[in-house]
């Protein structure tokens, strides 16, 4: 029976292995990339809040205000905290390592542990059936996903049906927001990909899983452009096959097929279907940011660009398509001089105007102003409203239809829920 230390050992060094001859020959490139902000800070992990602020887990914690270019050294003491990254407000944000969650409540100037295990974070949108649930990875013990369901500020540890020698450690996941499989999280881990149907307590095996082979390194969901449905698409390291390996899923998650290999494991991002996008895949290889794109749904690839790599020994670690719809990506390099956060000088998703909302009387929802200081207006056709905050509290109730005093608020994000509806609004002061 192989160690756990001898599994990543093995599966790390796949990420050494490939041969470029797996890709067709490059298109040409249309993807072109600048620097973000001031300085380089040597990225590992990337997120937004709702102001359009971008975060930046490194050996600090790094802020970059929308509109600004000036990155902002918000905590500079992380040590054992890490630089794992999970933004859930201005003010609520996580950063975690193999050893440890720790929580701020002040936009990141304080941390305090949470979970003394750790490594990747996810959070399930607030509007989202799961609204309040975070997963954190469990690195070093536990059985490798713990689950909190008020927003962070406790875990406990999920359970599985599976008994593995190499604990299915959390690497990514996505939440199924409708449809019939609503609220199902699907989660990439250390052994393949598993789901879970109660919020993250307990887990099964996907079609794709096996002890001791595959390692999932990322996820998202996109669409399937011959039938317009819903896909997710995971990219994994296979102890079997060299390179990294992509897998789509066309039942929410809980079956796999095989659709490609790069030479080195790879990061996802896809654009949204139309009206707001053209419904393609982005995939970029980590060791050399060489970046590839699929409009057929993930069955063939086209190179499309190149991060910046000026000095040997990067790496791109992360990337995500931000409010400005340009994609960045987070790079790293070992040696002494640090790393940029690098982002398209164009957007990848080119936004068309939608079409004019046709109002559905039997499940309409509006809320504004949007953003608001002290008052605001539901329009609905249920009885009551709730308001809850970025931990999933109900903070108040109330009529709808009506104008609605929420000066004691605090300045913040707010989810209005009114039935089986949800928006989201922000609160200024």
């Amino acid at each position: 029976m192989r160690t756990r230390a001898a599994q990543w050992l093995i599966l790390s060094c796949l990420l050494l292995v490939g041969s470029s001859a797996l890709l067709a020959p490059a298109a040409a490139q249309d993807l072109e990339f600048e620097q973000v902000g001031d300085q380089p800070i040597d990225g590992q992990d990337l997120d937004f809040d709702q102001s359009g602020a971008l975060w930046a887990g490194s050996i600090a914690l790094w802020r970059l205000p929308s509109g600004s270019n000036v990155w902002e050294e918000i905590y500079d003491e992380p040590g054992s905290i890490g630089d794992q990254l999970l933004v859930i407000s201005p003010d609520t944000v996580f950063l975690s390592s193999i050893s440890a969650v720790a929580r701020s409540v002040d936009g990141g100037q304080t941390f305090f542990g949470v979970h003394w295990e750790g490594n990747k974070l996810y959070g399930a949108p607030l509007e989202g059936p799961n609204s309040g649930v975070i997963l954190a990875g469990e690195a070093t013990g536990g059985s490798g996903i713990a689950y909190s369901t008020d927003r962070g500020a406790t875990f406990t540890e999920a359970t599985f049906t599976v008994s593995t020698n190499t604990r299915p450690q959390l690497e990514t996941a996505v939440e199924i927001p409708d449809g019939p499989a609503a609220g199902r999280l699907v989660a990439g881990v250390f052994a393949g990909v598993v789901i879970s149907e109660d919020g993250g307590q307990a887990w099964e095996p996907s079609s794709l899983f096996q002890d001791a082979r595959f390692w999932a390194r990322d996820m998202d969901i996109g669409v399937n452009p011959l039938t317009g449905e819903r896909r997710l698409y995971l990219a994994l390291v296979d102890a079997q096959m060299s390179g990294g390996q992509l897998y789509i899923s066309d039942d929410d998650g809980l079956t796999w097929t095989h659709s490609y290999t790069f030479p080195w494991t790879l990061f996802l991002a896809t654009i949204p279907p139309p009206p707001d996008g053209d419904g393609s895949l982005l995939a970029m290889t980590g060791a050399d940011g060489v970046m590839f794109r699929s409009e057929d749904g993930g069955e063939t690839f086209e190179e499309v660009g190149q991060v910046p790599f000026p000095f040997a020994g990067h790496a791109a670690n992360d990337m995500l398509i931000g409010p400005d719809n340009r994609l960045y990506v987070a790079v790293s390099r070992t040696g002494p001089e640090r790393a940029w956060v690098y982002r398209t000088t164009e957007p990848v998703v080119v936004s068309n105007e939608p079409p004019p909302e046709i109002p559905d009387e039997e499940s309409s929802l509006r809320v504004y102003p949007n953003p608001t200081t002290d008052f605001i207006t539901v329009e609905t056709d249920t009885d009551e409203i709730e308001i809850l905050d970025v931990l999933g509290r109900v903070v108040l109730r109330a009529e709808p239809n009506a104008q609605i005093d929420i000066s004691n608020l605090p300045a913040g994000v707010y989810v209005v829920r009114a039935g089986s509806l949800s928006q989201r609004f922000t609160v200024v002061r």
